[in-house]
């Protein structure tokens, strides 16, 4: 017969295995459990504000980091360092009612149709709900909780290549990514591309008012 103590510790370790076994592992929740709710949390989001970085190249895109506001309703506000003929170019956007107003290190600002944003980096599509993070979050494969720590809970998962091309322009394949999610908010993303590089998004600031109007 089992000593009475050594039956007990079986007992306590069966019911912590069956307790932990929802999660992915260790006690963590589930990885699809935490985007899931981030990509809910997200779409309730009216306004944020964001940090982007790119490390290595990028196919097709010039913005080596951008930071600023944006509002749910496709305003945006901010500076950005875009590399153009080899240098790196500080400038300053505002993007309203269609129209986007690009002012370089000298002159005043330039107003241009708001569709040639794209084609630089379109900050306000990390709130749209059909090509933002809420998407991303939501079909992202693969999940895997690697810590919860602080009220942050970090997931890794896969990214098809169609679904983050609408938040990262220039990505054409599958991407490593990283989540960490606050709240149902997310507050990091960070994606390796397969050729080393990667692109790190920060999101906070969540829901304070933005009001973006036209430079004069």
């Amino acid at each position: 017969m089992f000593p009475r103590r050594a039956l007990v510790g079986s007992l306590l370790l069966a019911l912590a295995a069956g307790c932990t076994s929802s999660g992915d592992g260790g006690g963590l929740p589930a990885g699809s459990e935490v985007l899931d709710g981030a990509s809910s949390g997200m779409k309730s989001v009216s306004s944020t504000h964001f940090v982007i970085k790119v490390d290595g190249e990028l196919p097709d895109v010039t913005v080596k980091d951008a930071e600023g506001d944006l509002n749910a309703d496709g305003q945006s506000r901010g500076r950005a360092k875009v590399e153009q003929f080899g240098q790196l170019i500080e400038v300053e956007y505002v993007l309203v009612d269609q129209d986007l107003y690009f002012k370089g290190p000298t002159g005043g600002f330039t107003k241009l149709p708001a569709a040639l944003a794209g084609q630089v980096y379109d900050p306000t599509a990390i709130l749209d709900p059909e090509r933002g993070v809420a998407r991303v979050l939501a079909e992202a494969r693969d999940e895997k909780t690697v810590s919860a720590d602080g009220g942050v809970t970090v997931v890794e998962a896969t990214v098809p290549r169609d679904v983050v091309a609408g938040l990262v322009p220039g990505i054409d394949a599958d991407v490593a990514s990283r989540f960490s999610v606050r709240e149902d908010r997310l507050v990091n993303a960070v994606f390796t591309l397969p050729s080393g590089a990667e692109v790190t998004i920060d999101l906070s600031d969540f829901n304070e008012p933005v009001s973006v109007s036209a430079p004069e």
